[in-house]
């Protein structure tokens, strides 16, 4: 009796694993900016604003004082001890960061986000991922996106960097590509001209 116990546990908990493991679905109903900017409305790189403060919680952001930096012209930050983006401080920063992705064709993209601390990143008017406390290093799942239009769609980056090291890196590769997942390329990545 006890081995058919014994092999009916083993054969649940392999199919759990092989649920488990299965890829979500893809985010979908990102909407792109209307209408489409032209090359003449648009700056390279993400517009960013900052606040200064030791926090806990990318929800501590909320009401404080912020102040405009210099753009940030790519998602591939590993600054470790160094000055946290584009700030004035190595600890206590906080972000949001907002523009425009474009993306050049249709189809599923697969993206991951490395944050540390909190990140919280929304593209086309949906929520693509959050881990919005403190942590190290901490690269997400991949996460599918389904995009039914090419075109720029708006992106926020809401971050937080409490103290000691910082990173904050978003990587995707487009539909049909196989491989690894490479930084957004600082050629995706727009705000408009103020």
């Amino acid at each position: 009796m006890l081995p058919r116990i014994f092999h009916a546990v083993r054969a649940g908990f392999a199919i759990a694993l092989l649920v488990g493991s299965a890829i979500a679905a893809p985010v979908m109903g990102l909407r792109p900016v209307e209408p489409q900017p032209t090359a003449d409305q648009l700056e390279p790189g993400l517009a960013v604003r900052y606040t200064y403060a030791i926090m806990n919680h990318i929800a501590e952001m909320k009401g404080r004082k912020f102040e405009s930096g210099p753009p940030i012209l790519h998602l591939d930050w590993h600054m470790g001890t160094g000055i946290v983006l584009t700030s004035k401080a190595r600890e206590g920063v906080g972000a949001i960061i907002t523009g425009l992705v474009r993306f050049e064709k249709p189809g599923v993209y697969g993206l991951d986000v490395t944050s540390n601390d909190g990140v919280r990143l929304e593209i086309g008017g949906q929520l693509i991922h959050e881990d919005p406390g403190v942590h190290s290093d901490t690269t997400s799942d991949r996460i599918d996106v389904r995009i039914d239009q090419p075109g720029w769609y708006p992106i926020q980056i809401m971050y937080f960097q409490k103290r000691y090291t910082a990173t904050l890196a978003v990587r995707w590769i487009g539909p049909g590509e196989t491989g690894k997942l490479n930084p957004v390329p600082a050629s995706a990545l727009a705000h408009p001209k103020s």
